[in-house]
């Protein structure tokens, strides 16, 4: 059998990536001055190449540019606040979805999803355990037939990318997170929505409480 040959990446596309990466892990702190010549040595990849890499994060809000150059965006609390909210109204109403549709592959399929978050989480590799759960979400909500729900809400994560980073990287986090993403399972298990939905909005409650909380130490 053939295997599809995957897509190499663009040389753009590596170096968007590491930035994106570098500013969720905190290797680029919020505030901090974005030089196309320095970024491009440690890459190694022309100035024209980190204007447009820059130009795409301004794109999604991880970079402001003003008079005084590119730097990486700092949140403002208020903004915080505003996407776990809208987060919570997505969430909830996928989650509600899955539980008046459920079907023993769906859970398991979450299921399996979690296992992995777990894991990683355990191993300390957050990055990792971040990916697994945009995945974890993105199944969600495509059960739940809300693919544009999925687009606003992926779109809305990476803006909050740095502090999900920071608030799974606490053992509190760590361990509370992957419990309530059970509880949200269970209440689609037993398709009682209420229960799922609770449960979600409890998760990002207990999320935007911590997020807050590292933003201000920051």
């Amino acid at each position: 059998m053939l295997e599809r040959v995957e897509k190499p990446k663009t040389l753009k596309e590596t170096a968007l990536e590491q930035l994106r990466m570098a500013i969720m892990v905190g290797q680029l702190e919020p505030g901090e001055r974005l030089v196309e010549r320095t970024i491009g040595e440690q890459l190694g990849v022309s100035r024209t190449v980190v204007r447009e890499c820059i130009r795409h994060l301004e794109s999604e809000h991880l970079v402001t540019v003003t008079s005084s150059g590119p730097s990486v965006t700092v949140l403002e609390n208020s903004e915080i606040r505003q996407i776990y909210q809208l987060r919570a109204m997505l969430e909830s109403e996928a989650v509600r979805h899955c539980a008046e549709q459920v079907t023993p592959k769906i859970v398991s399929t979450l299921q399996r999803g979690l296992t992995q978050i777990r894991a990683e989480l355990h191993a300390g590799d957050v990055a990792c355990a971040l990916e697994h759960s945009r995945l974890f979400y993105e199944y969600l909500f495509v059960i739940a037939g809300m693919t544009v729900a999925w687009e606003l809400t992926d779109k809305l994560n990476g803006r909050i990318g740095r502090l999900r980073f920071m608030t799974l990287s606490t053992p509190e986090r760590a361990n509370k997170g992957p419990d309530n993403l059970q509880d949200i399972i269970d209440g689609i298990a037993n398709g009682d929505s209420k229960a799922a939905i609770e449960a979600c909005q409890k998760h990002i409650d207990e999320a935007c409480r911590m997020g807050l909380l590292l933003n201000q130490q920051e």
